[in-house]
């Protein structure tokens, strides 16, 4: 099992701390003392970066989607009493554009670091998106974070979603998942609509779905499949999960933790190795609000609000014509989508997942 720090006083951390297989979360900067000489395996997740946001009420306005966050993983031997120095990430804070034709680039996330003697290893935060008001302009979206210093793992975020402007509608970009022992991230969502077009976030192995056509709204990616990309479409289905289940947002293990379903919150599937115990599936695009993810999935793009992505999924992009939009916040390490909003406003990018850390005794 897996219990955050925070949740116990620093005497349980140091009994619970020898035992193996036991993940010890970290949310926000601290120290740890190694409790027994043994192998421990430390987790670095950098931070989210925030999606773009443009309002204008006539030509092109677009956002692009912001980066995930990397992730670097080390397996070292550690004498007792060892003390590794934990630094959180900030996230990329979130913008928004309610002025006519003044637009605003999102934010990058700074680096999460554990440090030792001898060694650091670090989960780089992801990049912020951009904006463009200009028509037939493609506008790339945040890089993902950079990861070093891992002896097993150095994986990239995956990069927020491309935007490409048209006259008379708008766009928003799907946010970058994080960096994952499987890899980097994916990339959130490309839009480049003749209306209003929000790209779905992307999943720690997949991308989210594209915004093409008309009015559309890319799917949100699963772990076990890309998001839907059907040309004017709204309601894009989201990828299917690493069991290739469609149509649910539920893990391997059957649980939907959407925090609606079975009272089941947002969360790692299992909380030993928890990076690499993500399995939950995408939700779908939407012309409203778009739902909660599964773990590691990302969120459909919305015309409204996108919803918010279990843990390193990104969130999907919200465009509209004559409304106020706003995308989702990501849970822990992926990137916010973008907010473009055509004729009112105003447009809101939602703040990047924030990092975290991890250390668990493992022989």
């Amino acid at each position: 099992m897996g219990i955050p720090v925070s949740s116990v006083s620093p005497a349980a951390v140091q009994q619970i701390g020898p035992r193996k297989g036991v993940a010890l979360f970290f949310a926000a900067s601290t120290t740890y003392t190694i409790p027994v000489n043994g192998w421990y395996r430390l987790s670095a997740l950098g931070p989210g970066g925030s999606g773009a946001a443009s309002f204008k009420s006539t030509t092109a306005p677009s956002a692009s989607g912001g980066g995930g966050g990397g992730f670097a993983e080390s397996e070292l031997y550690f004498a007792k009493d060892m003390v590794l120095t934990i630094a959180i990430g900030v996230p990329g804070a979130g913008v928004a554009s309610s002025v006519d034709g003044t637009g605003a680039a999102g934010n990058a996330g700074t680096s999460t670091t554990i440090s030792y003697s001898g060694g650091i290893i670090t989960g780089g935060g992801g990049r912020g998106g951009s904006f463009s008001n200009v028509n037939a302009v493609v506008t790339a979206g945040g890089a993902g974070g950079i990861a070093s210093g891992g002896n097993t793992v150095n994986a990239t975020g995956g990069a927020g979603g491309t935007v490409t402007g048209a006259t008379n509608a708008t766009q928003g970009g799907g946010g970058g998942a994080a960096g994952s022992p499987l890899g980097t991230g994916g990339a959130g969502g490309a839009a480049s609509c003749s209306v209003a077009g929000a790209g779905g976030g992307g999943s720690i192995t997949f991308a989210g779905g594209a915004a093409t056509g008309t009015t559309s709204n890319g799917g949100g990616a699963g772990t076990g499949a890309v998001g839907a990309a059907t040309a004017s479409t709204a309601t894009n289905a989201g990828g299917a999960n690493r069991l290739l289940r469609t149509a649910t947002t539920a893990s391997a293990d059957g649980i939907t933790r959407d925090g609606i379903t079975a009272g089941f919150g947002q969360g790692f599937d299992f909380l030993i190795d928890p990076f690499r115990a993500l399995t939950g599936g995408g939700s779908a695009g939407s012309a409203t609000t778009s739902v909660k993810s599964g773990s590691g999935a990302g969120t459909g793009g919305a015309q409204g609000t996108s919803g918010i992505p279990g843990p390193l999924g990104g969130s999907g992009g919200a465009a509209a014509a004559a409304a106020t939009v706003t995308s989702g916040a990501p849970f822990f390490g992926g990137g916010s989508g973008g907010a473009g909003s055509f004729v009112a406003g105003p447009a809101t990018s939602a703040t990047g997942g924030p990092g975290l850390a991890a250390v668990q005794r493992i022989g």
